[in-house]
């Protein structure tokens, strides 16, 4: 029975619940998709976004892999946020009478992203290209820069599926078809 099998390698919800509403926020900053559109990210913000990254945080940690358990938290929470911003109205309010809070929310989320960034420089090219661009999209938020962190913010959306599509194809494939570069140290 396929649904009693268990899942040994969670991550790919994961990602591809990372990559689907990050990509759309980047396209909806960078005005090619318009705003009359919010609805819809805010349903794939809370159930593909959030709600893939929570269910994938969970497995991986009874994996257990704190690092990637953390990850997941902590962006499912991002997009969470996010949503619950824009459906309560509070994310245009805030974007018009306290924009040093969205700084403040996005310089915090720099710095957590800088942490996994760090972290990333001992596991693969794939995450730390993915928290290294990330991060500086944070950053360009923060700085009030939407225009090059959207397409920072889609670029990391695509890095996000490639890596998804490892753990999906890899495993099926029983080799490496899709390279991530480890970096992890050799074992002597």
């Amino acid at each position: 029975m396929l649904w009693r099998l268990p899942c040994k390698d969670p991550i790919a919800i994961g990602l591809f619940g990372f990559a689907v509403p990050l990509f759309i926020i980047g396209a909806m900053f960078h005005g090619m998709i318009p705003m009359a559109g919010l609805g819809t990210l805010l349903a794939l913000s809370f159930g593909f976004g959030a709600a893939a990254m929570y269910v994938s945080g969970a497995m991986t940690y009874q994996m257990p892999n704190s690092y990637v358990a953390t990850v997941f938290f902590t962006y499912g929470s991002f997009f969470l946020s996010f949503a619950i911003a824009a459906l309560t109205g509070g994310l245009g309010t805030t974007m018009k009478s306290a924009p040093a809070l969205l700084t403040f929310w996005f310089a915090l989320m720099a710095l957590i992203t800088i942490i996994f960034f760090l972290a990333s420089l001992r596991t693969n090219i794939g995450l730390v290209l993915l928290f290294g661009l990330l991060a500086v999209a944070f950053v360009l938020m923060a700085l009030g820069n939407a225009a090059i962190a959207s397409d920072l913010f889609m670029v990391v959306a695509l890095i996000g599926f490639y890596l998804a599509a490892v753990h999906v194809i890899n495993p099926v494939m029983g080799k490496s078809i899709l390279p991530v570069g480890s970096l992890a140290p050799k074992k002597a």
